[in-house]
């Protein structure tokens, strides 16, 4: 009975779980001289027509929040792609019996195997004259959190809220000196 319940205390925490970003940048751009923007179409998106609108106008809230301006000719370009995938997760969970007196014991690790649904979200800026990359972040979280119209808006919101925490224009101590 104990075990039953860690197992499920243990997969309610991971299913609450914050989204991971993974960024990347270069290091040498003058991220403040990035005022304007436009966003790309986006393309061959496993996403609905509802769901792009809703991503492209969080992106353009978040981006006009911190203080950049949509304009037809930009400084710099946003991509943004989605995807679905799933990952297997090997996790080994112990099992421990020994007498009350603590003189005999035995244990065993019980290999516990999970397939995994996850749902990820890339944004690239792309610089509008030289057209070359100079900041990108994936952001990954679980796919179950897509079940519907009202949590898929309020992930979107948190999936872009955290890539642009890790946007060095904005947080200027992000870049490496």
């Amino acid at each position: 009975m104990k075990f039953g319940i860690i197992v499920i205390l243990g997969l309610m925490l991971t299913s609450c779980s914050t989204p991971t970003v993974l960024y990347d940048y270069d290091t040498s751009v003058d991220f403040q001289s990035y005022k304007t923007y436009n966003i790309y179409p986006i393309q061959d998106s496993l996403l609905t027509d509802l769901d792009q609108k809703a991503i492209v106008k969080t992106l353009n809230d978040s981006l006009q929040y911190y203080g950049l301006k949509e304009k037809l000719i930009p400084d710099f370009r946003v991509n943004v792609y989605a995807d679905q995938y799933q990952t297997l997760s090997s996790n080994y969970s112990g099992v421990q019996v020994g007498m009350f007196s603590g003189f005999a014991g035995l244990g065993a690790n019980i290999p516990v195997t999970a397939i995994k649904d996850k749902f990820s979200l890339t944004i690239e800026f792309v610089d509008g004259l030289t057209k070359s990359l100079f900041w990108q972040a994936v952001v990954e979280t679980s796919r179950a959190k897509m079940n519907n119209q009202d949590e898929r808006l309020i992930l979107f919101d948190e999936l872009i809220g955290a890539a642009l925490k890790k946007y060095p224009g904005f947080y200027p101590e992000l870049v490496e000196d």
